[in-house]
């Protein structure tokens, strides 16, 4: 009876999970259902229904009789940003070219009944999180596969996204790709190196993190590469020890590891022979996404571009980046005084979503959402090094995404930003305050609740 009312409430856990990736992460699954099924090709009214099916879906038995304690300085930093970004946004209507009123509302909306939710959300679903990540993102690289495969305009060597409303290649948005790639990656990665999984299930997350870095390099976003890159490299600085190279590089050196190692080279060998077309499409891609990028490098050095006798120029984004790094230095140099209250709410897309919170709202616009980042980015740090539980792990390496993007893509309003904030804001930083069963090392959890109801039953 007791393993029948566990299994149950994992359930519900699971149901609330797949909200929150919907929300966080359902961008994926909402072109699939749209554009490739053509269930409502091009309709945002669909992307707004999916999104309230997720808030639906979030929403726990205990709401408004339980609350958690998020971090209430992220709390605080997070809703002040947000409500400065509503006051400018009825400030500012109409001017700068800004006539998305009704739109952004929407938006609002959406962020702050999640947060809302976040907050009604038991910490329990920390024990199926990164399961749920796994297969949720599993099943949208699946549906991305699905798409490519029976779409007759897209060929090998373009960028990989499902087109919105068109044929053409530019319409598809492969950041969203990118970003359940990176998380599915994250995800089975926690999965297939804790001590808890089973074999089946480590072959699961092996399998899925195999097809997520293929996904990651069939759509060539610079970003994503990086924040993947920048998560190795804190994994290793906080995981791996000399020491403990030492003592793996005497275990690899005995009879057996060597025998395992020979075989899966032969194996690998013959997957590369048998799978000729696969590998080399991969390997092309890698090729032209160095290529691409190089020749950013020479636009930047002022060379001539590789091979060729003419010079290197920026790609597209790199341009933009470029133009707003001119804008943003006329604007010190000339108009300093502007950058106290900003131009105003969305008054220029500066494509660096850090830099447009201080010249669109001013200092005390990048004093809330830098803040945020910051406080967040320290607390990341903090859960890389303690590992506290896989959810919390989970979350710090995902974040190291949205410091990407923070400098690189998008801008500080965006939902693609402010779900994945909201995560943080209810889980990073508090971990002290989970149940000693959730945590890999025991805490206190006598300050758990914010606001505990009593319950006779």
């Amino acid at each position: 009876m007791k393993n029948i009312l566990r299994l149950l409430q994992d359930l519900d856990y699971i149901r609330i999970v797949i909200g929150i990736c919907i929300l966080v992460d359902g961008y994926p699954l909402i072109f699939f259902f749209r554009e490739t099924l053509r269930l409502a090709p091009g309709s945002t009214v669909f992307t707004a229904a999916v999104f309230a099916f997720g808030l639906i879906l979030m929403v726990p038995f205990t709401i408004l009789r339980r609350l958690y304690r998020p971090h209430m300085t992220m709390l605080w930093l997070g809703v002040g940003f947000l409500l400065f970004c509503v006051l400018y946004m009825c400030v500012y209507v109409g001017e700068g070219g800004f006539n998305e009123f009704g739109k952004d509302t929407v938006y609002y909306i959406y962020i702050f009944v999640f947060l809302f939710l976040l907050i009604n959300i038991p910490n329990d679903i920390l024990r199926v999180f990164v399961p749920v990540i796994v297969i949720f993102t599993l099943v949208s690289n699946l549906g991305l596969i699905y798409s490519l495969l029976t779409n007759p305009s897209w060929a090998v060597g373009m960028r990989a996204s499902i087109t919105i409303g068109g044929s053409d290649e530019a319409s598809g948005n492969p950041h969203a790709f990118s970003r359940n790639a990176f998380m599915g990656v994250v995800a089975c990665a926690i999965w297939l190196l804790s001590s808890e999984t089973s074999v089946i299930f480590r072959l699961l997350a092996f399998f899925a993190g195999v097809i997520n870095i293929a996904i990651l390099v069939l759509t060539q976003t610079r970003s994503a590469i990086v924040a993947l890159i920048v998560a190795v490299i804190f994994f290793v600085y906080y995981n791996v020890r000399p020491t403990q190279v030492r003592q793996t590089v005497r275990r690899l050196m005995t009879p057996i590891p060597l025998i395992i190692m020979a075989v899966g080279f032969i194996g690998l060998l013959f997957l590369m022979r048998r799978f000729n077309d696969a590998y080399s499409i991969l390997y092309g891609y890698f090729v032209n996404f160095v290529e691409r990028n190089m020749e950013n490098v020479y636009a930047i050095l002022g060379l001539n571009a590789a091979g060729t006798t003419y010079q290197a120029t920026l790609d597209d984004s790199s341009a933009n980046r470029s133009v707003s790094a001119l804008f943003f230095n006329n604007v010190i140099e000339g108009h300093a005084h502007m950058l106290i209250l900003g131009y105003g709410y969305k008054y220029l897309y500066l494509d660096v979503p850090i830099l447009e919170s201080l010249t669109n709202q001013g200092i005390l616009g990048i004093g809330l959402f830098g803040g945020l980042n910051a406080v967040i980015m320290y607390h990341v740090l903090s859960a890389m090094r303690r590992n506290p539980n896989p959810m919390s792990v989970f979350l710090a390496y995902f974040y190291m995404l949205v410091l990407v993007q923070l400098f690189t893509n998008g801008r500080p309003y965006d939902i693609s930003f402010w779900f994945p904030l909201g995560l943080m804001i209810r889980f990073m930083g508090v971990d002290h305050l989970f149940p000693a069963y959730l945590v890999n090392r025991p805490a206190d959890a006598s300050s758990e609740l914010l606001v505990v109801t009593p319950n006779p039953a």
